[in-house]
């Protein structure tokens, strides 16, 4: 089996036309199911413009893994959102090195933590990370998408230590992303 970064490169290669939908990379992706589409759409995310689409369908996506579906389904109007495959293709191109970095320590292990009530939890994690990262505040998307990212690739890999990992920056990704709430609320209510 192809690594992860590979086969989300040849995904998008493989689609020549200029845009592509997210129905159209759930159909690409749908052999890697939700690790493969939950990476994709956090590396998606971190682009302006689309971050908004991809953190709902991130979110969406971490609801159907803690309810226990077993195959990834997202409504028409998300399906619909077009993304731009240059973009994509650029962005990827700069993200790629470090995946591959990355996907050198993932492997399966620990698998305890990689079973299906563990991973009931790591679906209610990437809900509250991808609500925080759709919020409209500045550089408040990264660390919750690095952190799906990371539960993502655990999630591909059955590898449990990384599932850890993950859910322990996607712990610091909450609080940072609480605190900032809280700064932007305190301010608006200065202003106010």
């Amino acid at each position: 089996m192809d690594k992860t970064s590979q086969f989300l490169l040849n995904a998008i290669q493989s689609h020549l036309e200029s845009h592509l939908t997210i129905g159209e990379l759930l159909d690409l992706l749908k052999r890697r199911s939700y690790g493969a589409l939950l990476i994709m759409l956090s590396l998606a995310g971190l682009i302006p413009g689309i971050s908004f689409f991809a953190g709902i369908a991130d979110f969406l996506l971490g609801m159907q893994i803690a309810l226990g579906f077993q195959v990834p389904r997202l409504p028409n109007i998300i399906q619909k959102q077009r993304i731009n495959r240059a973009k994509l293709l650029k962005f990827t191109d700069r993200v790629l090195p470090w995946l591959i970095r990355v996907e050198q320590y993932v492997k399966p292990r620990w698998e305890p933590v990689s079973g299906s009530n563990f991973r009931r939890v790591i679906g209610i994690m990437i809900c509250i990370l991808s609500a925080i990262a759709v919020l409209p505040l500045p550089f408040i998307n990264f660390l919750p998408n690095f952190a799906i990212i990371c539960l993502a690739l655990g999630i591909i890999e059955r590898d449990g230590l990384f599932l850890l990992l993950g859910s322990t920056m996607a712990v610091f990704a909450i609080w940072i992303g609480s605190i900032m709430v809280r700064v932007a609320w305190n301010s608006l209510m200065l202003a106010l």
